[in-house]
């Protein structure tokens, strides 16, 4: 009997260790953490994962898709205007490396208004900027080694309207100054999960001054709950990153890109060869 009770204590222990455990592991607040881009949690599958992720089996139209080369031929006029480099924060938020202001939340940055998209006589605030690897949007079948996603949002508090610009970056010889400071952080010390460092960083102002030609389309948020009615534009001017500059973000980017979404015009790209980018 004496060998009984602590058998009988030891089981009670460990059932009650993984009732803890599995309260620890999955508690509705870590609910938006379990999508993914690799295997069972990864794209394909995040409209299962969250009865609030249906969206990202498609309504509409999804984001990203394949361009064609002639979707720049009738390129959307818009302006940008950035503010000069400013105290700003680098947070890594589990899934990429994200640049904001320090006033808001990670959920909720707040705007910058000094930095804006205008189009269509509707003016868009920079809300935050983000990187993916490889793009997540595609022209002819390929995409190249790293997207950048500026986020902007109309000022109203409610129905307010969101657009997405879409910058690609390919290998060059040249640094990317825009991304500097970035990469030098991450060559020092990577930003852990859920926290954040502070950053002085010109808002885009050299990458903006290259963006000339963008294919424009409604689409939706490339993560979960792939959110539709964004607007998207997307520009062919292609900006250079170096080889060390490539390692650096591929070293704490990782694989984070969705796959491409069928288009809602139904259209196909015309090649799928190798699509060579001016790198500028």
């Amino acid at each position: 009997m004496k060998f009984l009770l602590p058998t009988i204590f030891l089981a009670f222990l460990i059932i009650g260790l993984s009732f803890v455990s599995s309260y620890v592991l999955s508690p509705r607040e870590e609910e938006k953490s379990v999508w993914g881009y690799l295997g069972s949690n990864g794209p394909a599958y995040w409209h299962q994962l969250n009865e609030t992720y249906g969206t990202c089996k498609g309504i509409k139209q999804q984001t990203p898709i394949d361009l064609k080369v002639e979707d720049f031929t009738n390129s959307t006029k818009i302006e940008l205007n950035v503010i000069k480099p400013t105290d700003l924060i680098l947070l890594n938020n589990g899934h990429t490396y994200q640049v904001q202001r320090s006033e808001g939340t990670i959920e909720k940055p707040a705007l910058h208004e000094d930095a804006t998209l205008k189009v269509d006589g509707e003016t868009y605030y920079l809300y935050q900027y983000h990187f993916h690897m490889p793009s997540e949007h595609h022209i002819e079948g390929r995409d190249l080694l790293l997207e950048g996603h500026w986020v902007f949002k109309t000022s109203s508090e409610q129905d307010a309207k969101v657009a997405v610009l879409g910058v690609f970056f390919d290998l060059g010889e040249r640094d990317e100054p825009g991304l500097e400071p970035i990469v030098e952080i991450i060559d020092k010390q990577p930003v852990e999960v859920n926290d954040h460092v502070n950053i002085t960083i010109s808002l885009s102002e050299q990458i903006f001054k290259r963006v000339k030609t963008v294919y424009s389309y409604d689409g939706s948020f490339t993560i979960p709950p792939c959110t539709e009615g964004i607007r998207w534009f997307v520009s062919s001017d292609v900006q250079s990153i170096s080889p060390s500059q490539f390692k650096s973000l591929k070293y704490v980017l990782k694989y984070n890109s969705r796959s491409t979404q069928k288009r809602l015009d139904g259209g196909e790209p015309t090649s799928h060869g190798p699509w060579k980018p001016n790198i500028d």
